[in-house]
């Protein structure tokens, strides 16, 4: 993410982008760090998930 960050503004200084175009970018920028957060989160939930039904299956094994 820092790096697009940093060719945007390489961008920007060498007057190549319209305010548009940077808005636009700076958008999907956010778009993207949004993303990265709710994938995250959805990998944790993944992992409890998993880790809950193997101690549910060890636990169950332990029984008989």
């Amino acid at each position: 993410m820092e790096g697009y960050q940093e060719k945007i503004a390489a961008l920007q200084e060498k007057g190549q982008l319209t305010a548009e175009i940077h808005s636009l970018l700076m958008e999907m920028l956010d778009e993207m760090a949004e993303m990265n957060r709710s994938n995250k989160a959805l990998r944790r939930v993944i992992l409890k998930g998993q880790s809950s039904s193997m101690s549910t299956r060890l636990r169950d094994a332990l029984y008989e």
